[in-house]
């Protein structure tokens, strides 16, 4: 039998706060227990999930994980999900190696905080994560991949619209290809609109996780996998 597989991108409500490490496989043929959603999704769909979410990162880390794995995994039968994270968070590359401005220890002195200071802008934080968005979104599209966008939490409706450098933009991303919960609410708020309480780090408890997979398999079982 060929082996399927999902491609999960995201940060820490991707990956999951007991998981080791990233590029994790899970699912069928796995590790048998994690507590994040690629997880329990793989056995919902009896595939394997190659987990690539990293705690603090941001959409331009995500869109470039997205193009390994895609590579890596080429001729492969994938799906592709990628939960999208806070707009702020700033990623660049230094010395071959991902610094993160949503962490707090980031190897270079002076890059968080100077982030902070002088980059910290909604608008070019909106603009950068809908071009990001929408540059990877025509790549899995050109290489004809099925795919499914996510949000861990509401972080569009404050921007989305605002902006008339950044309409034409908006008008171009597949919303289609986009799971929102009630307009543009995301994970956390399915969490606790279903009854499902998050943590003192304002993550999803395990069951919220395992119970948001379920949810997107009853969803998405037809439609992507």
């Amino acid at each position: 039998m060929t082996t399927k597989y999902i491609l999960a991108v995201g940060c820490s409500f991707t990956i999951g706060h007991d998981a080791p490490s990233t590029d994790t496989i899970f699912g069928v043929g796995g590790r048998e227990e994690a507590h994040n959603w690629p997880h329990h999704l793989g056995k919902l769909t009896n595939r394997k999930v190659v987990n690539e979410g990293k705690n603090g990162v941001g959409s331009f880390y995500m869109i470039n994980k997205v193009y390994e794995l895609v590579d890596r995994y080429k001729d492969k039968d994938c799906v592709v999900m990628v939960m999208w994270s806070g707009l702020h968070r700033y990623d660049m590359i230094w010395n071959d190696q991902w610094i993160h401005s949503g962490m707090s220890e980031t190897g270079r002195e002076g890059f968080r905080l100077n982030h902070q200071r002088y980059m910290y802008d909604d608008q070019n934080a909106y603009y950068h994560t809908i071009l990001n968005m929408l540059n990877v979104q025509n790549f899995l599209k050109q290489k004809n991949i099925k795919y499914l966008f996510l949000t861990h939490k509401d972080i569009l409706s404050e921007f989305y619209g605002k902006y008339k450098k950044i309409n034409y933009l908006e008008k171009c991303i597949d919303w289609d290809n986009f799971y929102f919960h009630d307009g543009f609410k995301g994970c956390s708020e399915w969490c606790i609109e279903s009854g499902l309480e998050l943590d003192d780090t304002n993550h999803p408890y395990p069951e919220g996780y395992k119970k948001y997979a379920e949810h997107l398999y009853d969803k998405f079982k037809t439609k992507l996998f």
